[in-house]
């Protein structure tokens, strides 16, 4: 009887190859899902964070400026000035730093009064750069409604 046992060098190589092939199958399919689900974060990130932003207006009495500049959403705490939205204290920063994910808001972004109102009225977007894929919110004045749609171009459909 022969009691030695091994794998050939043939049996190594064929082994190495079928790792291969599945390692050049996966790593495109993982590289996809992530950025999918990076851009859903971010979405979700964005829309929780404008709610937040009326509630802590409405909560403190305070109005709140929702700024978006290079890829940022800042709010600040504006007091109770209704101009000025991209000064005051930062009470939250949300940063994309994905590069196939870019964030813009028209007028550079908006602001929630003490009653949770808007002040101004202004569209954010989230556009997944790589699909062209885009979310966007607006804040409507005088109701302070927060609306989710689908972007197609530079317009913004319920």
């Amino acid at each position: 009887m022969n009691s030695k046992r091994g794998l050939t060098l043939f049996e190594v190589l064929i082994v190495i190859v079928i790792v291969s092939i599945l390692a050049s199958i996966a790593i495109p399919a993982f590289d996809r899902y992530y950025r999918a689900y990076k851009y859903n974060d971010y979405v979700l990130q964005v829309e929780s964070t404008l709610k937040w932003a009326k509630l802590i207006a409405m909560e403190r009495g305070i109005s709140v400026g929702i700024c978006a500049q290079d890829n940022t959403l800042t709010l600040h705490n504006m007091g109770t000035r209704r101009s000025g939205i991209c000064s005051g204290d930062v009470i939250r920063r949300i940063e994309i730093r994905d590069n196939f994910v870019s964030l813009s808001a028209s007028g550079g972004g908006s602001a929630f009064d003490p009653r949770g109102f808007a002040i101004f009225s202004s569209t954010i977007r989230i556009v997944r750069n790589d699909t062209q894929e885009c979310a966007c919110y607006t804040l409507q004045p005088l109701r302070g409604f927060i609306r989710r749609g689908v972007c197609t171009g530079n317009t913004c459909s319920f």
